[in-house]
């Protein structure tokens, strides 16, 4: 392999290895104690799961969009990692209607870490997207 695809390879194993010891840690958590995991948390170890597959069988290309959309999801709150889906939380104002905006911060950390390691395939996307 060339260095940039070993370098993604081994960037998408190191974040799939953070997620999938983050999953554990809740559910070690929701064993020890009364939490109990919610469906975010569910389709999250299932999304998980997809893209450890797709690292496993060696589909960079389908990994690449399987994992940021995995993240993009997390960041949105609409897939749980970690125990408490703690999130930040801000308004934006329209005229009179509040816009509540949330996201999750340790996606958000892992989606910038994915975009640093699928960093010249996100360049060769938005060139493409530009240049036609």
């Amino acid at each position: 392999m060339q260095r940039t695809q070993l370098k993604e390879f081994y960037g998408y194993g190191l974040i799939l290895a953070v997620l999938v010891s983050v999953q554990a840690y809740s559910i070690y958590v929701a064993v020890t104690t009364d939490l109990s995991l919610s469906w975010q948390h569910y389709l999250g170890f299932g999304a998980t799961t997809v893209a450890g597959v797709l690292w496993a069988f060696r589909k960079p290309q389908y990994l690449f969009y399987a994992l940021g959309l995995t993240l993009i999801l997390g960041y949105e709150n609409l897939l749980g990692f970690t125990p408490s889906l703690d999130f930040t939380a801000t308004r934006y104002y329209i005229n009179n209607m509040a816009l509540h905006v949330s996201y999750q911060d340790f996606s958000m950390y892992m989606l910038l870490i994915w975009a640093y390691v699928a960093h010249d395939r996100l360049r060769n996307l938005v060139t493409g997207l530009l240049v036609r």
